[in-house]
């Protein structure tokens, strides 16, 4: 059934330089990208992106809007990026929109769209919007494997400054999508297990380093993983190792403000992009990638599109043949 919150993407928004309309050889992305409706999608492998514009969980979170607006500002800015894939290119299936303040519907339709495109055997990128978009796509990701691979044991490595288990008591926020898929995860019987990576101390409380402890989270700081990369990649390795699928989010405030600034919480002492694709072709080389989402791009406070590049060189680590 079509989501009344669905929309797919203006084919207008991808656009860029042309060197050549017939050498594939000098293809752009905007020239290879193919816009489609999720719903009337094929079976087969296609990698696919979708977006989340909703920042409703970042005003929940008291952190800075703008990021609703990142999903587009994403395909606007990373259009004349050089296409090095084959001339299949990649599928935009376009955009779940929030329906005002109504976090919660729009995230339980995201995850039906996204258990929809893994039944199709996609593999998808979500750009976001806050981060609260992990809690939908957790929830498609969970209701497509208890069906499909019920002893699944799902791993979720999140790239981020914030552990993001604050307590949705009140009402869920960006800060919160982690807590509440361990919640989920631990009332339906679903085995996952939790690492992030990239952790600011001083952007985390006391409570929620008690919080992570509590759940068996694993984490890398910033710091260990700007000393000693390598050492930070063998604990993934670990991690990765008694998983049957990864998850892998990116918060793009876990990067330094130099390469990132253009987000709901700047970092300091953030990590490199190098670090992130490390992790991201760990994680393709292990074959259990399952889906990812990059979330809190925020074009009101880009600068020369230093943000939406970043997420841009990773999403072309993503559609990169495996």
């Amino acid at each position: 059934m079509i989501s009344k919150l669905y929309k797919p993407t203006d084919r207008k928004i991808w656009r860029g330089r042309v060197d050549s309309d017939i050498d594939s050889k000098q293809f752009r992305w905007h020239q290879v990208v193919r816009i489609e409706d999720a719903f009337n999608l094929k079976d087969g492998s296609e990698k696919v992106l979708l977006g989340f514009p909703c920042d409703v969980g970042v005003s929940r979170n008291q952190g800075r809007v703008g990021a609703a607006d990142g999903p587009d500002y994403f395909r606007e800015s990373v259009g004349s990026l050089c296409w090095h894939g084959d001339e299949a290119g990649f599928v935009d299936v376009g955009n779940i929109y929030p329906d005002g303040n109504n976090l919660e519907e729009a995230q339980e339709e995201l995850g039906k769209l996204v258990a929809l495109l893994l039944q199709k055997k996609k593999t998808s990128c979500i750009i976001g919007g806050g981060h609260e978009t992990a809690f939908g796509h957790y929830l498609g990701i969970a209701s497509y494997l208890k069906k499909a691979e019920p002893r699944a044991k799902l791993g979720i490595i999140n790239i981020d400054a914030h552990f993001d288990l604050r307590s949705y008591d009140e009402q869920p926020s960006s800060g919160t999508p982690f807590l509440q898929a361990l919640d989920h995860a631990e009332k339906n019987n679903f085995l996952v297990e939790y690492f992030v990576y990239g952790i600011n101390p001083q952007n985390n409380t006391k409570l929620l380093f008690e919080t992570a402890d509590r759940f068996g989270v694993k984490y890398l700081t910033n710091q260990e993983i700007n000393s000693n990369s390598k050492r930070s990649i063998e604990e993934l390795e670990s991690f990765i190792l008694d998983k049957t699928h990864i998850y892998l989010t990116i918060c793009l405030d876990a990067f330094d403000v130099s390469i990132a600034p253009g987000v709901s919480a700047p970092a300091w002492q953030g990590i490199q992009l190098h670090n992130a694709q490390q992790v991201l072709d760990l994680i393709k080389k292990s074959g259990r990638m399952i889906s990812m989402d990059i979330c809190e791009l925020n074009p009101k406070y880009d600068q020369n599109t230093i943000t939406a590049k970043t997420a841009g060189m990773l999403v072309a680590r993503f559609l990169s043949p495996d």
